[in-house]
């Protein structure tokens, strides 16, 4: 079984995010760019700054996902405002993965 693990964090980010998932055994992930709306924009000379985010997709498996999500977690002190967010889902069904099969 798979598990898909999201981290939303700070734009810039991410490649520290991927480093420290590969460390525990991720073959690396998928990083999308977006902009946080969950709070009010900062203004700065009249004019309001949204927060940019790098959004990661790291997918591993089963005997790894929470030692990649707990690095993650600590390492990039996502228990503080405004570091962002981590959780984990459990995938169904994967494909294409095929660098990561067991060989036979």
């Amino acid at each position: 079984m798979w598990y898909l693990i999201y981290a939303v964090v700070p734009s810039g980010k991410a490649g520290e995010v991927i480093r420290l998932a590969e460390q525990e055994g991720s073959q690396g992930g998928t990083v999308i760019h977006g902009k946080g709306i969950g709070r009010k924009p900062k203004r700065f000379l009249n004019f309001e700054v949204e927060p940019m985010r790098e959004i990661i997709w790291i997918i591993v498996e089963k005997d790894k996902y929470k030692e990649v999500s707990q690095i993650i977690f600590q390492d990039m002190d996502l228990d503080k405002e405004g570091n962002g967010i981590l959780f984990v889902e459990p995938l169904s069904e994967v494909h294409g993965l095929v660098n990561q099969l067991p060989s036979e």
